[in-house]
């Protein structure tokens, strides 16, 4: 099956690329482009991209996601987020090629008291995640041949995001300040890159939610990564979110998915989140 993946620089296409080849379930013939070889607003390119590729899936992604910025420059946020999605959805369903497009756990508002499934209804809160969730719904609208999967709280190697960078904070020495309060499941993207590509090869095509099991706050996120590289938990400063800097955009309180389709579907094999945090430490090694 030959695979094109779109936003391939990024944290999860950089997983894509690398794990895709080798998927258990069927390996995978791939063609990455990043944001200079593929403009995800420009409707040719992608019709070009895909073409070019010979695609039979194509794994979106690539999005905009400052979400602090977004709040200045919504057009921006939209026009990639939103119109881009449903630009490539027209792409793909044209051609016959299935499409796994890539949300977040930000079209909820953190406020329910258990995790949400893909039957709850979403309520966004920031620009950001509004874009977000008008790229699923009109990413849907224009193919039939479309996986929506929502991802949260993601990892990985180079990453900037702060599961990412906690390791080589520490590491350096450094005293980390994390929140107690927010709430989230750390998700490694080297295990949303195998579901993915268990998915492609269905023609179950719908929403699912797939991150790690469990949760944590990202205090004790931080504590417990500090412990597992042999380092003193009081390096993490826990403090409540409204002493941390007051960020622009609203961020969910309880960001917690339940991947209930994927585990209907017999797909869901995300582990938990300290048994992939602890995999992430062993695949790196001392150097994140």
């Amino acid at each position: 099956m030959k695979a094109l993946v779109l936003g391939a620089n990024g944290t999860l296409g950089r997983a894509l690329t690398e794990l895709l080849p080798t998927n258990e379930g069927g390996g995978f013939e791939v063609e990455a482009r990043g944001r200079a070889d593929c403009d995800l607003t420009n409707e040719n390119a992608l019709a070009r991209a895909v073409t070019e590729a010979e695609a039979d899936v194509v794994f979106n992604a690539a999005a905009y996601t400052n979400v602090d910025r977004a709040e200045e420059e919504p057009d921006v946020a939209y026009q990639v987020n939103a119109l881009g999605p449903e630009a490539l959805a027209r792409v793909t369903a044209g051609l016959g090629v299935k499409l796994i497009h890539y949300s977040t756990d930000f079209v909820f508002d953190g406020e329910l008291e258990r995790p949400y499934d893909e039957f709850d209804e979403p309520s966004p809160q920031g620009l950001y995640a509004r874009s977000k969730l008008a790229g699923e719904r009109l990413a849907t609208a224009a193919s039939r041949r479309v996986f929506i999967v929502r991802v949260g709280c993601l990892y990985g190697h180079d990453g900037r995001n702060f599961p990412s960078t906690i390791s080589r904070r520490l590491l350096a020495g450094e005293t980390v300040r994390a929140d107690r309060d927010r709430l989230g499941s750390p998700t490694w993207v080297r295990d949303v890159a195998v579901v993915s590509g268990a998915l492609a090869h269905t023609e179950h095509f719908g929403l699912y939610h797939c991150t790690s099991a469990g949760q944590t706050s990202w205090a004790d996120y931080a504590r417990f990564m500090a412990t597992e590289l042999g380092l003193p938990a009081e390096r993490v400063d826990a403090l409540p979110t409204a002493a941390l800097p007051m960020m622009r955009a609203p961020r969910p309180r309880r960001a917690i998915l339940e991947n209930r389709m994927l585990r209907l579907r017999g797909l869901d094999t995300m582990p938990d989140w300290q048994i992939a945090a602890r995999a992430f430490l062993r695949v790196r090694g001392p150097v994140l």
